[in-house]
């Protein structure tokens, strides 16, 4: 999904400006009724993993970190980091299978998968979330493993994405698949909102989004990141002294001004070759570099290739798989 805006709006919505390069794109989307004892387990897949309790209860666990897991509760919501092994099942003590046997099972029939046994029902919609190559790293460093979004914390807007999301599952409509994707896209952003304003993100973008100051001198960057940024400069937008500012930002980003600034203009020159709709020369101006050579050096360093070559990768495609 793209969020479209101006620069003028991403200054005033720093997040609409990391959402401008992430490119999130939900793609498939399904829904369960599981009977305990229920479980499923995958090793982790490129893309984010997003559940919605519909109703009932489960219980989540990286498989990785024993002591990562939560309980789920009806209304609740949970991204899973991409690549995170992880266990959803209705109770810590039962037994799992794994995603594709699961899929196995419920074959290509209409309406919602029913699972497991004769127990409390649960019902899950749940699906992945895909972002291309640059996305996937800039998200890979905001976010913990999973991002669990409880229902009492949820605001009016999310209630609202989740009463459709459970009206898409109760009752099937034509374009229901593509309904849940679109909504899957809105729940990801709800959590990203509720993740900044309960500062649950260790250091990094998102945290320094919860940073009033910060968030002024983070938005200026993503909106224009080809702009001649000093540290001083940067102070200025945030309204502090600059070495204030500087030790704050390190706090809060988990890196130093001018650093942060190199990454997203690399980022944002990894979107802009992905297009394919510049030639390298107008790519690198575009994104603060007088000469290509500095800029194929630096976008080298971070990406660990050319430029020329990156845009010759061949790109995956979003999964075509179930949940």
């Amino acid at each position: 999904m793209m969020v479209d805006g101006s620069s003028r709006e991403s200054a005033a919505d720093p997040l609409s400006g990391v959402l401008e390069v992430v490119r999130l794109r939900g793609s498939v989307f399904g829904a369960g009724e599981l009977g305990a004892p229920w479980g499923v387990q995958t090793p982790g897949i490129p893309e984010l993993v997003c559940y919605v309790v519909v109703r009932g209860a489960a219980h989540l666990a990286l498989l990785d970190a024993p002591r990562a897991q939560v309980a789920i509760a009806s209304g609740d919501v949970v991204l899973v980091a991409a690549g995170c092994a992880h266990a959803l099942r209705d109770s810590p003590r039962s037994a799992v299978v794994s995603f594709d046997e699961l899929r196995r099972a419920a074959g290509d029939g209409p309406g919602p998968l029913r699972w497991g046994g004769s127990g409390p029902r649960t019902t899950l919609v749940c699906g992945s979330l895909a972002v291309d190559e640059a996305g996937r790293a800039l998200l890979g460093s905001a976010l913990p493993g999973f991002l669990h979004l409880p229902a009492e914390t949820a605001g009016p807007g999310l209630l609202g994405v989740l009463g459709a999301l459970a009206s898409e599952v109760a009752a099937p409509q034509p374009g229901s698949g593509a309904a849940l994707t679109r909504l899957a896209e809105l729940v990801f952003i709800h959590a990203l909102r509720a993740s900044i304003a309960r500062g649950v993100a260790g250091a990094g973008w998102l945290r320094g989004l919860g940073h009033p100051s910060i968030a002024r001198a983070l938005a200026a960057i993503h909106a224009d990141p080809g702009a001649p940024w000093t540290v001083d400069a940067l102070a200025g937008r945030a309204g502090m002294s600059r070495s204030a500012f500087a030790a704050e930002f390190r706090r809060q980003v988990g890196e130093p001004p001018l650093a942060h600034v190199t990454a997203w203009r690399m980022r944002h020159a990894a979107r802009l070759l992905e297009e394919g709709g510049l030639s390298i020369k107008d790519i690198a101006a575009k994104v603060g570099y007088g000469s290509d050579e500095a800029f194929n050096r630096v976008f080298k360093g971070w990406a660990g290739v050319p430029p020329g070559a990156y845009r010759r990768r061949p790109r995956p495609g979003p999964r075509d798989a179930r949940r």
